[in-house]
């Protein structure tokens, strides 16, 4: 059987879509939550767009767990959202180690609401990725 090069770009289209979803959901919700947390002294765009590249470095790790995943029959909801909490949650442990952060506090504190912010992103992708 001959795959469609449209029905394949199709594909390709959605599923580019889906993460671009994904990473810009995770991105505000976890601009948002910094900034409500800190306050004036941070400028929200500057917290998107880093939340913008963390999002992407970590959907290039999540994409190859995700297709091992797909391939077993695990890619309903659930799988999708525990793997962004997990993969996020990581994400954030490895990066507050590795690096000097000023007001660490904040990640010291729990890395939980991150890992939150990456089971929606994670579910925004499926949902997207599905329709």
């Amino acid at each position: 059987m001959q795959v469609d090069s449209a029905s394949m770009a199709a594909a390709v289209g959605r599923l580019i879509l889906a993460l671009i979803a994904g990473v810009a959901t995770g991105a505000v919700l976890v601009a948002g939550f910094i900034y409500s947390s800190l306050g004036d002294a941070l400028v929200f765009k500057g917290l998107f767009l880093v939340a913008l590249f963390y999002g992407a470095a970590i959907a290039v790790v999540c994409v190859p767990v995700w297709l091992g995943l797909a391939r077993v029959g695990w890619d309903r909801a659930p799988a999708a959202a525990a793997l962004g909490f997990v993969a996020t949650g990581i994400f954030v442990l490895l990066t507050t180690a590795a690096g000097s952060h000023e007001r660490l506090d904040l990640l010291a504190y729990s890395v939980l609401p991150f890992a939150v912010c990456g089971a929606l992103a994670a579910l925004v992708t499926w949902w997207v990725g599905t329709k």
